[in-house]
């Protein structure tokens, strides 16, 4: 019998100095835990992120953010961002991204175009996939840019989830498009208020049963990292990042078990398909 295939993704590389630290740790004191990692372009620590990802050799995707931190591209939008320079923030604690529907089309556009030629710039060569970190390309007005740059570019997708559910139609669109992409999202790590994810610890059974019972390929966010005052000023998942390095850590027999029940692979290989 053939095993479902999984990606299993170390999620937000870039966000804050704790979270690369943390990465930083996982990738050079544990055995292999990820088939991907996802790189933001636009924090003060993606540089630094970039060579963290180049050094352990994973395939590694370029996660767009249109809804926090600072822009790449250097025209003026006045509709993604407030007086203080940054990106307006999507209120993730409620689930309310309604500042996208104020976003200016074209100036979605050109930041999703410059966050994709600093992903270039930096690698040299292209990412191995597009997603984004917060779901953003669950959205219409975030998706199509997307849609366009990854049929040019021959580039697979994560599949747009809109806040983490199922989004049927847009994940119909991206497939008529010919795009190469997964079908579902599973978080290795429970959101602040235990809506959202799976403790590894206390839940891998579920995980398992819930990714195997899933249509299609499935891929598995691990949000790993140190936890300081930055990131926990940043983020409402914070301090559960340092817990699920520490399960890692303690108990890799977990993720042993996810290579011994799937076949992990990495968004390449959705390629070769």
């Amino acid at each position: 019998m053939n095993k479902k295939k999984v990606i299993i993704t170390g999620h937000d590389l870039g966000f804050s100095r704790s979270i690369n630290e943390g990465f930083g740790y996982a990738l050079k004191k544990l055995p292999k835990v990820f088939s991907e990692l996802s790189i933001l372009p636009n924090s003060k620590y993606s540089n630094e992120a970039v060579n963290i990802a180049k050094d352990s050799g994973i395939p590694t995707n370029l996660c767009f953010c249109l809804t926090n931190s600072k822009m790449v591209s250097l025209s003026k939008s006045p509709s993604l961002t407030g007086p203080n320079g940054l990106m307006y923030n999507a209120d993730t604690i409620n689930w309310d991204f309604s500042i996208i529907d104020k976003f200016d089309q074209k100036e979605i556009e050109n930041e999703i175009s410059a966050q994709y030629e600093w992903f270039i710039k930096s690698f040299g060569h292209k990412p191995s996939a597009l997603v984004s970190q917060k779901g953003e390309h669950g959205d219409p007005k975030v998706l199509e840019p997307i849609i366009k740059l990854a049929k040019e570019e021959k580039i697979p997708m994560r599949a747009p989830m809109w806040k983490w559910k199922s989004n049927y139609g847009a994940q119909s669109l991206v497939e008529s498009e010919g795009i190469k992409t997964t079908n579902n999202i599973f978080m290795a790590i429970k959101d602040w208020r235990g809506n959202f994810g799976y403790d590894l610890e206390t839940e891998i059974e579920k995980l398992i049963s819930d990714v195997k019972n899933s249509e299609g390929i499935s891929e598995i966010l691990f949000l790993a990292g140190f936890c300081d005052q930055e990131l926990f000023d940043l983020t409402s998942i914070s301090w559960q990042r340092g817990q699920l390095l520490n399960i890692l850590k303690r108990k890799y027999f977990l993720i042993e078990r996810l290579y011994s029940e799937f076949e992990v692979i990495s968004f390449g290989d959705l390629m070769l398909e």
